[in-house]
């Protein structure tokens, strides 16, 4: 006895595998972990850089409004504008600017118009742009229509001509100031002196009217941004409601500007987002710039992800270089433990491969330790003598259902019941011998194994199994008037009725009077016309011949002769016949009619057949209008055989039938080709066949092999109704002339004469009458 050892000892060799994965859930924990560490660090210096921003514009305005509230009570401020003489506020303003490097200009203006300004060259590079200052200008003043360049100590070094387009009184800044008496801010607009961004601080000198105002610039606040940005990709942005941009921490083009703007303006400005821009991945942030309720500003924050999440980034890189290194070192251990657990495991897939392949006898027990593994492979063993018991039982009773089918045909049909036990012999025999060729066209053909045999043996049994749904007299129509019976003789009787009619006229004539000699002649070319045409019309419902057309009109010539009904055709008749009375008018007896006639009551409707669902399965056969069509006329001027359109749709649909009720049948994957073996018999290799109107390309071997064995066996059935049967060479020339016209497979159909086969069945199931000499090489293509 072997010593088994618990799976659960093997187990924990591979314990390894579970730090592994351990291992990676850390390293993922600790990226979300420090991603969401930093997202809300970032998110808070956002929030701190925003708010320090906001004091910081909220100190500058309001220390800017004490400076004008303070130099607003300076009388000096009153003293008239003199084009010539310095004014005696001038030093004030320059201390002023000089201590608040954004004030970039202070001045006064009056109602009339007049004013006096000081810039801060230092402070308004502008003005060396436009216009040509002495090297030492430190301040300049305009006044009036003049302008005047001083130095730092304010010595006037040149005085100018300027035309005096600036009228302040029309100003908003003017007219608010001299509405209140309290400071003034406008809203942040772009200076027309200096190009640059800021907003206007005024007020009204008490008791006067004139306004002292400064112009604070905001531009430089992009220094104090820049100290404050987060990283050299990253960018911190001032700017106005409608979106003009005042400052930023770094240059910024314009169409740049644009884009972003557009994400501003839509994003929530409580929480930081995560926008697409230029291509690359960046955090936005923006709020507004609480400074006063007057002035609209925001500030808007862009940083790249990459800054953010680099760092974090490269230690998981880390982590997962320490990882795999663990892995490659623990491959050795790994491998060892796993090899003692997967050997017992391919040894049992082997098995269980036999059990798939249905090899149920192979089946054995493995050599194994472990207990759990000795367990499993007793159960397969059992499991597989319990398969192969139920499969032998299922296979009896597929069997069974497939006699019983058969059995119901023949029941139904005795020559139909000898044609499906007779072609699958000639179809297998001839399979076996095109199986066993080792070179040729069909080398690569074989049916090998114990199921693809089976598989074809009960397609060929199963081919005709539709016909259960075919009505016998269908089948077995040998005039074309027949029916459940064979409705010449309704016909005869009418003969009848008109034969003694000519009698009865010839007697009535011979009461009246008339010459007998003359009426005995045109009783006999009556009646002799009548015997005439009855042997016509019963000649014609043999169907033994080709109907012409001249034959075809003949009969309808016939058709118009008359005779006299004299009883109710509507009673006595089934609910069925009563329903295609319907549309008929109901004459009252006697009613002269038509000696043959195509009647509305001779029509059977098509109903409930689904048009789209016969498509749909691939059905190609032309469905005729009508289920049946009994008309005495329409009938007798079949061309050709004994069946109508219909009857003949009718038959060909035993095959539609025999493919619908197999494929609805869950076969097993080893018997999946059944409906196709049994469902192509009657297809041929051009494409014409039905019902499918499948090609050469598109039949099996077996299948063109079953369309072969089918023809075959109905050519040379001798008990069929409809039909004489034919010799064993007329049969054989008939197939050679269905394959010069594609209608069966040339090849096969060579193999099918150089086997023999054809003899042997001959042999065994032909009369003795019917075996004559064949010529092979005559046959063959």
């Amino acid at each position: 006895m072997l010593k088994h050892i618990s799976i659960q000892k093997y187990v924990l060799i591979n314990f390894i595998l579970l730090l592994l994965i351990v291992s990676s859930l850390l390293l993922s924990l600790q990226y979300y972990s420090n991603k969401q560490l930093a997202l809300e660090a970032v998110d808070k210096n956002f929030h701190q850089t925003a708010s320090s921003l906001s004091l910081l514009l909220k100190s500058n305005i309001k220390s800017t409004e004490n400076i004008i509230n303070m130099l607003s009570l300076n009388r000096e401020l009153l003293h008239p504008i003199d084009g010539k003489s310095i004014h005696p506020i001038l030093d004030d303003f320059v201390h002023i600017m000089k201590t608040r490097k954004k004030i970039k200009s202070i001045y006064i203006a009056y109602k009339n118009d007049d004013f006096f300004e000081v810039f801060n060259v230092d402070n308004n590079p502008f003005f060396g742009k436009k216009y040509s200052l002495p090297v030492v200008t430190k301040w300049v003043i305009k006044k009036q229509q003049n302008i005047q360049f001083l130095d730092k100590n304010l010595h006037l070094l040149i005085t100018k001509k300027i035309k005096k387009n600036f009228k302040p009184s029309s100003r908003m800044w003017f007219k608010q100031a001299m509405q209140k008496k309290s400071v003034i801010k406008t809203d942040v607009y772009k200076f027309q002196s200096t190009s640059s961004y800021g907003l206007t601080y005024a007020k009204r000198i008490p008791n006067s009217d004139t306004v002292v105002a400064m112009d604070y610039a905001l531009s430089d606040i992009g220094d104090y941004l820049n100290q404050q940005n987060f990283d050299e990709s990253g960018n911190i942005i001032l700017y106005q409601n409608d979106g003009e941009m005042i400052a930023s921490s770094k240059s910024l083009a314009l169409k740049d500007w644009k884009k972003l703007y557009q994400f501003f303006q839509h994003k929530n400005q409580k929480e930081m987002k995560k926008i697409m821009y230029n291509e690359s991945e960046y955090f936005t942030h923006h709020s507004d710039a609480k400074t006063y309720e007057d002035i609209k500003m925001n500030i808007g924050i862009v940083l790249p992800v990459d800054t953010l999440l680099n760092p974090y980034i490269v230690k998981i890189i880390y982590g997962v270089y320490v990882a795999l290194a663990f892995i490659v070192l623990a491959i050795p251990l790994i491998l060892y433990s796993t090899s003692l657990i997967v050997k017992p495991v391919h040894f049992l897939m082997q098995e269980n491969e036999k059990i798939l392949k249905r090899e149920f006898a192979n089946v054995s027990e493995i050599d194994t330790k472990i207990t759990e593994f000795h367990q499993l492979s007793n159960s397969l063993v059992s499991m597989s003598k319990s398969i192969q018991k139920y499969q032998r039982k299922q296979e009896k009773l597929l069997d069974s259902i497939v006699q019983l089918i058969a059995d119901a045909i023949d029941a139904k049909s005795t020559y139909t019941g000898g044609h499906c036990e007779r072609v699958p012999k000639i179809a297998e025999a001839l399979t076996h011998y095109v199986s066993d060729k080792k070179e040729g066209l069909f080398k690569d053909f074989a049916l090998v194994t114990p199921d693809e045999w089976r598989e074809f043996h009960i397609g060929a049994w199963l081919h005709d199994c539709g016909k259960v749904t075919t009505p016998e007299y269908v089948v077995d129509k040998s005039t074309k008037l027949e029916t459940i019976y064979n409705r010449i003789h309704e016909i005869r009787t009418r003969f009848e009725v008109l034969f003694r009619d000519a009698q009865i006229s010839y007697l009535e004539s011979q009461l009246k009077g008339k010459d007998k000699e003359t009426a005995l002649q045109i009783l006999h070319q009556t009646q002799s016309k009548l015997i005439e045409d009855f042997n016509f019309l019963a000649s014609s419902n043999e169907g033994g011949e080709f109907m012409s057309l001249e034959k075809q009109e003949r009969v309808k010539e016939i058709a118009k002769q008359t005779w006299t009904r004299n009883f109710n055709d509507k009673i006595g008749i089934s609910a069925d016949e009563m329903h295609r009375y319907e549309d008929t008018l109901i004459n009252k007896p006697p009613v002269r009619e038509q000696l043959l006639s195509d009647k509305q009551e001779h029509i059977v409707k098509r109903e409930n057949f689904n048009y789209e669902q016969y498509k749909a399965d691939g059905f190609k056969e032309e469905v005729p209008e009508h289920l049946y069509n009994y008309g005495e006329v329409y009938n007798l001027c079949i061309s050709k055989g004994t069946l109508s359109d219909e009857e003949r749709f009718k038959i060909n649909e035993h095959v539609i039938m025999s493919i619908k009720m197999l494929e609805e049948l869950p076969f097993p994957p080893e018997l999946k080709k059944i409906p196709e073996y049994a469902g192509t018999h009657h297809e041929t290799m051009i494409g014409t066949g039905y019902p499918r109107k499948l090609t050469k390309e598109q039949l099996s071997v077996p299948a063109r092999i079953m369309a072969i064995a089918d023809i075959f066996e109905a050519l040379t059935a001798s008990d069929r109704p409809y039909k004489k049967a034919k010799t064993l060479s007329e049969s054989l020339r008939i197939m050679s002339l269905m394959v010069k016209d594609k209608h069966i497979d040339g090849d096969l159909f060579d193999l099918f004469l150089e086997s023999g086969i054809y003899l042997k069945y001959a042999q065994e199931h032909l009369t003795p009458g019917q075996i004559d000499e064949v010529d092979i090489k005559t046959l063959t293509s």
